[in-house]
């Protein structure tokens, strides 16, 4: 089922590229959220984690995975958003608000090792699920 070949190897990278501005778009605006507008982490977390989700979906589509429009843009969409709510809210945004409300750990570093845990889980399964190949 999993296997690092050639094409995994080729993309990999790519998706790292893109994440790297994923988590510059999460922090920023998690940052201003939260230090110039007021709002709770609680509540500038799913912001800024939604609109680094919808910035990597389009990069993402263009440059990783250009190759493997199988299904329609909305479809895409769809299944991208879907698989990396998924990881993001059911481990980045969960570590952030442990770390943040327990251990007292800066809501920035508890962010990061947030998004640091969910990385890899995004990457397979928008490799093997959302962009996966046709079969023949």
């Amino acid at each position: 089922m999993f296997k690092l070949d050639n094409d995994f190897l080729f993309r990999f990278p790519r998706f790292a590229v893109v994440g790297a501005s994923g988590v510059i778009i999460n922090m920023g605006l998690l940052w201003i959220l939260k230090s110039f507008i007021g709002l709770d982490v609680a509540v500038s977390s799913p912001i800024a984690i939604e609109m680094s989700i919808l910035s990597n979906f389009v990069l993402n589509d263009i440059w990783t995975w250009g190759d493997r429009h199988s299904r329609s843009f909305l479809g895409r969409l769809w299944r991208y958003n879907l698989s990396i709510a998924g990881t993001a809210f059911g481990i980045n945004y969960p570590v952030l608000l442990i770390l943040d409300r327990f251990f007292n750990v800066n809501y920035l570093i508890a962010n990061l090792s947030g998004i640091i845990l969910g990385s890899i889980v995004n990457f397979v399964i928008n490799h093997f699920w959302t962009y996966r190949k046709k079969s023949i």
